[in-house]
């Protein structure tokens, strides 16, 4: 049987190959971004397979902090529904630039990774730590270095 925690994460591992299918269509829309919208995709999925490769290690070692129970699993499969429905608009029709980038943008400052920073810097215990620090890749800010890409980007 599954538990709360597995559930959980499923669902979180769907949202981030949502993320990651998102960034690959950007990636292949947007050419002269192309390398930047990869290289996040590429990190998105790598994020999920942390999350699948890591779910049996965290719950052995109980490092999960509580507060990740506050997270509803319904509010996941909701976000996981609207990012399909996205990307399924995005192949019918592309969606424009500023508009892409910016809902990419909303993706990463709602996404699941954000509540693991902040968890992460809340969490005392030095393994658990560097576990969500592997996960979340403080070195890899998504949510900043797409904002640095709007900043830099002439829209039309």
């Amino acid at each position: 049987m599954e538990n709360q925690y597995t559930l959980l994460f499923n669902e979180a591992i769907r949202v981030e190959r949502n993320i990651a299918s998102f960034y690959t269509l950007c990636a292949g829309h947007f050419k002269e971004d192309q390398v930047f919208w990869q290289t996040l995709s590429e990190e998105e999925e790598h994020h999920a397979t942390i999350l699948e490769s890591g779910l049996e290690l965290l719950l052995e070692e109980n490092l999960f902090p509580d507060a990740i129970l506050d997270l509803d699993r319904k509010d996941l499969k909701v976000t996981n529904n609207k990012l399909e429905e996205k990307i399924a608009q995005f192949h019918e029709k592309a969606l424009n630039k500023k508009d892409a980038y910016t809902y990419a943008l909303e993706l990463e400052q709602a996404s699941l990774e954000f509540f693991f920073q902040q968890t992460a810097s809340k969490r005392a215990d030095e393994k658990a730590l560097k576990v969500f620090d592997n996960l979340v890749g403080f070195d890899k800010d998504h949510a900043q270095r797409i904002q640095d890409l709007i900043n830099n980007t002439k829209f039309d």
